[in-house]
């Protein structure tokens, strides 16, 4: 019986699979190292996103409600202290000025809060009456 391929070409194929599987081992180790990459990716980016949620979006709407009540008390008020002006009225100005501006109002009680913290002249509130401050009156 005659081998249907002489010995050196059988070597010789032997050893091309050996490097064709060494290759797939090779390949095989770059893409589960591609995927490891992947999922550490995935948990930053999910960090990341918790992080914006929880903690720089409150952050930033704060400071946006701030930065609202500032531009109120900057473009509405003019201080004057023998002025009186009842706090649903200075709350119905602040609310229509964020209309106007195309900003977000925030709640009667958050905006007394940050209000109260104004200065020059720092607002007082008595008796239902923010004194200090009077309303300019609207631009026509």
């Amino acid at each position: 019986m005659e081998p249907s391929e002489p010995v050196p070409e059988k070597v010789h194929k032997i050893k091309d699979l050996e490097q064709d599987l060494n290759d797939l081992r090779q390949g095989l180790a770059v893409v589960r190292d591609f995927y490891k990459d992947l999922e550490s990716t995935r948990k930053t980016q999910v960090a990341s996103i918790d992080l914006d949620e929880k903690i720089v979006k409150p952050l930033m709407e704060d400071e946006l409600e701030f930065e609202s009540i500032w531009s109120f008390h900057e473009e509405v008020l003019m201080a004057d202290p023998s002025s009186h002006v009842p706090c649903t009225a200075m709350y119905d100005a602040f609310v229509n000025f964020c209309t106007r501006s195309g900003r977000r109002a925030i709640g009667q009680e958050a905006f007394e809060f940050v209000f109260v913290h104004m200065e020059n002249p720092k607002p007082v509130c008595d008796r239902g009456n923010w004194i200090g401050y009077r309303l300019r009156p609207p631009k026509e």
